[in-house]
């Protein structure tokens, strides 16, 4: 047990150390997000001779599920690992190690939205990298609300609008860009319905759609300037759905 106790923390302190993870190049990104994982070591680290009893064997899991992370192994690999393959969806969450995946699958997608975050991703790119593109107008919406990686999408627009409005509360300037080029109205109507629901501030939502005095991007339009805003649209449908929502829903 000593030397299971050594191990976890020597791996601890590798995972910890930013400099044992060399940056990644960007990748294609598949159409599930737990998918997404591009692989940089093709095994997690073997050690061989430990005689593991059933709590170690635990421990052990879940420092290969952290390894698994860091090093952004694919989903179908961590299957493989934990002998999930091939499973139904019944028996895969009736095997035993089903949990060390459900927490892999959870958070490789936390991993995945801190990355665009920190990345200053876009809206309309994550849209685009969740495959959501397919659609382009707004009565297409029926077609992907439902789905898995429309909710992914909802999570990071959520996840987005909050960075956004904090750093504005803390008076700095967002870094990020509020509306891509090229932004389909799908995913400006989606972004808006989003951003109603939530009751964002009117002023901060002028500011996520890009309705911002030319060279004062945290200066919200007003009057006739905000009304002959190429996006105005948009504006509208934020306040009318905004004033439909019930506080606290």
């Amino acid at each position: 047990m000593r030397y299971i106790e050594t191990l976890v923390l020597t791996l601890i302190v590798v995972l910890a150390s930013s400099s044992a993870f060399p940056a990644l190049p960007d990748l294609p990104f598949s159409s599930h997000p737990a998918q997404r994982r591009s692989l940089r070591a093709s095994t997690a680290p073997k050690v061989e001779g430990i005689n593991e009893n059933s709590a170690e064997r635990g421990l052990w899991k879940h420092i290969k599920v952290r390894w698994w992370l860091e090093s952004e192994a694919p989903d179908a690999y961590v299957k493989k690992m934990l002998k999930l393959n091939g499973l139904d969806n019944a028996a895969l969450k009736a095997h035993k190690n089903y949990k060390y995946y459900a927490y892999f699958a959870r958070k490789s997608e936390d991993y995945l939205l801190n990355k665009w975050l920190r990345t200053d991703i876009t809206t309309f790119d994550a849209w685009k990298n969740l495959k959501l593109d397919r659609i382009t107008h707004r009565n297409q919406l029926n077609q992907v609300e439902n789905t898995e990686n429309f909710r992914v999408y909802s999570r990071y627009v959520k996840q987005f609008n909050a960075n956004v409005a904090s750093t504005l509360d803390a008076g700095y300037t967002p870094r990020a860009v509020m509306v891509a080029r090229g932004s389909s109205d799908a995913e400006m109507t989606a972004r808006t319905l989003i951003m109603a629901k939530a009751g964002i501030d009117d002023k901060v939502a002028k500011v996520l759609l890009g309705m911002t005095v030319p060279g004062h991007p945290t200066i919200p339009l007003r009057g006739n300037d905000l009304m002959k805003h190429v996006d105005y649209k948009f504006f509208t449908l934020f306040l009318e759905k905004k004033a439909k929502v019930t506080p606290g829903k």
